[in-house]
């Protein structure tokens, strides 16, 4: 047993569990099987339907809304116990219609009848109260509805949204969109919450995944999502080699149990009959099918046709950061090696590469500093050029939790749009000001002693530098630049400042920019003056990621300039391990970017970039600042 668990007795054995854990998850860490049909272990506990009875230190209690507590004796197991939990789950299934207990159906509460032996004709409501098939994800059927709310509570306490409320009385409650029209009309984002922890069917997903939730995950093959940054964890259900169903993995690090509505619904284009399944060639003007051998060897009778007329640099390729680190790392192998050029690219090198560069600058590692659990546990968030709600809606979703439970916001993005809403204090600086809003926050923080001396002194290099610069920038200076009002920008940074556990969040508004990496810098500046990383006092500073795997791909050197793990192809120790590994030749020029792919500069040959793609951190003209950073040491 841990210092964080405590020991609970569950039918005479004792078993450790988590402190403020509750007896519904000690009785089922002892392996005994509970009916918790309101209970979803993503939501707050409800306790309302007394199917998970279980008798603490001589006392019934509903065990969803009871806190373990170290010595408790539960029993679970007891005869009169069993009874009273099959009573409760009867009583639920007799205000049903028959098709609820069917022989087939996946949901929870047939499940849990099954289990408990409780016959189908149990449910013998008559039924009538119709439903809503207006959404074209959502089902709802009210007749299957036992107004148990976690539907309601994902909507809220996961999703952020409220789109779902309970109406009627009594027995006539049931679920309905909270705008009283068609769920279609609602402010339903189609997440798919509601369809995932529904435990009767009455929300179910239409087609061939209708029922499934995440519960059946274990006919399911565990996958990565490949759309935005967030990396959810999925699990896919298949039926001969057709996919039925897309579903949240429960246990997955990012995500738990939640998805967004391409994550949960969008395999449908697997079935498109506009969906490429064979290469094409084209002949006489026409694209035809063909066989993958017959398109391999076209394409390889062209490249060796290119770089015979024009040399290797003849030659470019764009991967993605939506393809897998394995396939980053072949195709820039390949134009190295094989072609013999660094003309490889892809979208990371503006959404990633001023991450890895001032992110590297500061802390010596070009990822973010925490998890988003961390960032979660914080008290103040500072949300700079991201749009998570509508970019990111996983993690938008977890840090408008966060403010929801009381932690402060600060958004800095000229729009006014997702989390801005939510703001204690929204910053719309002018297009091209990043920095220079950047720095007026240092200068308050600085100013007004909201700075860790301790850890400035014991762990950080270049403040004397940074001071001089942030005393050109006080708040009336820096309004006049960026158009933020000096007030709005000392509340900000008060804000920040004066929290316990601060954390910053940053988008591609940060990024995609001339100064992108002057930008990173300066916000872990301000990371760095609040002594909030590396230290149980903050969070740091955490990119969020254009496409699902943007880090990946300049990991694997998928870039004109840097080859694998960001060794540069100027530096002959960097490239002499790379031929030593790879036992070829490589050359050691930059490779063009992927704008300098499309500028000829002769018959079959491609210009050639003259700068790196980290981009550069000396000031210029449409710089307001320099881009002085600090540094931490480990």
């Amino acid at each position: 047993m841990t210092g964080n668990e405590i020991e609970v007795e569950v039918d005479g054995t004792d078993f450790a569990v988590p402190e403020g854990a509750s007896l519904l998850a000690a009785v089922q860490a002892a392996g005994v099987e509970l009916p918790a049909l309101y209970s979803d272990d993503r939501l707050n506990p409800a306790g309302s339907c007394r199917t998970c009875l279980v008798r603490a230190n001589g006392t019934v209690v509903a065990a969803c809304v009871t806190p373990a507590a170290p010595g408790t004796r539960v029993e679970a197991a007891a005869n009169d116990l069993r009874q009273l939990r099959r009573d409760a789950v009867e009583l639920i299934a007799s205000a049903l219609p028959p098709r609820a207990l069917t022989g087939d159906s996946p949901s929870e509460l047939a499940e849990v009848c099954r289990s408990l032996g409780i016959a189908a004709d149990t449910a013998r409501a008559a039924g009538g109260r119709g439903g809503d098939d207006s959404h074209p994800y959502v089902h709802l059927d009210r007749d299957l509805c036992i107004a148990c709310g976690r539907c309601v509570r994902m909507c809220a306490e996961v999703q952020g949204t409220f789109a779902l409320t309970l109406t009627g009385r009594g027995a006539d409650t049931v679920v309905a969109p909270g705008t009283g029209g068609p769920w279609a009309d609602s402010d339903c984002v189609a997440c798919g919450g509601c369809v995932d922890t529904c435990p009767t069917g009455a929300i179910t997903e239409p087609g061939p995944g209708r029922g499934l939730t995440s519960a059946h995950q274990s006919a399911a093959t565990r996958t990565t999502c490949g759309y935005c940054g967030v990396g959810c964890a999925l699990d896919v259900v298949a039926s001969d080699d057709v996919v039925t169903a897309v579903l949240p993995a429960r246990d997955g690090p990012v995500n738990r149990g939640h998805a967004c509505v391409k994550g949960r619904f969008a395999h449908g284009y697997l079935t498109s009959p506009e969906r490429l399944t064979r290469p094409l060639l084209r002949r006489d003007g026409r694209l035809e099918p063909v066989s993958w051998e017959e398109a391999l060897g076209y394409v390889a009778r062209g490249l060796r046709a290119a770089v015979a007329d024009g040399g290797a640099d003849a030659v470019a390729a764009i991967s993605s950061a939506r393809a897998t680190n394995e396939e980053n790392y072949l195709v820039q192998k390949f134009m190295r090696t094989v072609i013999g050029t660094n003309n490889v690219d892809n979208c990371s090198r503006l959404c990633h590469s001023p991450s890895a560069a001032g992110l590297t600058a500061s802390f010596g590692h070009s990822g973010g500093t925490d998890s988003f659990d961390d960032v979660e546990r914080s008290d103040c968030l500072l949300v700079v050029g991201a749009n998570p709600v509508e970019a990111h809606p996983v993690v938008g979703a977890r840090l408008l939790r966060s403010v929801m439970h009381g932690a402060g916001l600060v958004v800095a993005d000229p729009r006014a749009v997702g989390l801005a809403l939510h703001a204690d204090v929204h910053l719309r600086p002018r297009p091209g000001t990043n920095v220079a809003l950047f720095h007026g926050l240092a200068h308050v923080l600085l100013t007004e002693g909201l700075a860790d001396e301790e850890f400035l002194r014991e762990r950080a290099t270049g403040l004397p530098e940074l001071t001089g610069l942030l005393d050109d920038h006080p708040p009336d200076r820096v309004a006049e630049i960026t158009g933020v009002p000096a007030a709005d920008l000392v509340a900000a940074a008060r804000l920040y400042g004066g929290a316990e556990r601060p954390a910053i969040v940053y988008g591609l508004g940060v990024t995609e920019h001339l100064h992108g990496t002057d930008g990173v810098c300066s916000l872990a500046n301000l990371a760095i003056l609040r002594g909030a990383v590396g230290t149980d006092r903050g969070y740091g500073v955490n990119p969020l990621r254009g496409r699902n795997n943007v880090q990946g791909a300049s990991d694997m050197g998928a870039l004109p300039d840097l080859m694998p793990g960001y060794g540069k192809v100027t530096d002959p120790d960097a490239r002499s391990r790379a031929e030593a590994v790879w036992g070829a030749r490589m050359p050691d020029r930059p490779g063009l970017r992927i704008p300098d792919m499309f500028a000829p500069r002769g018959p079959g040959i491609w210009g050639r970039c003259g700068s790196s793609a980290r981009m550069s951190a000396q000031p210029t003209p449409t710089s307001p600042s320099r881009p002085d950073s600090i540094s931490i040491s480990p």
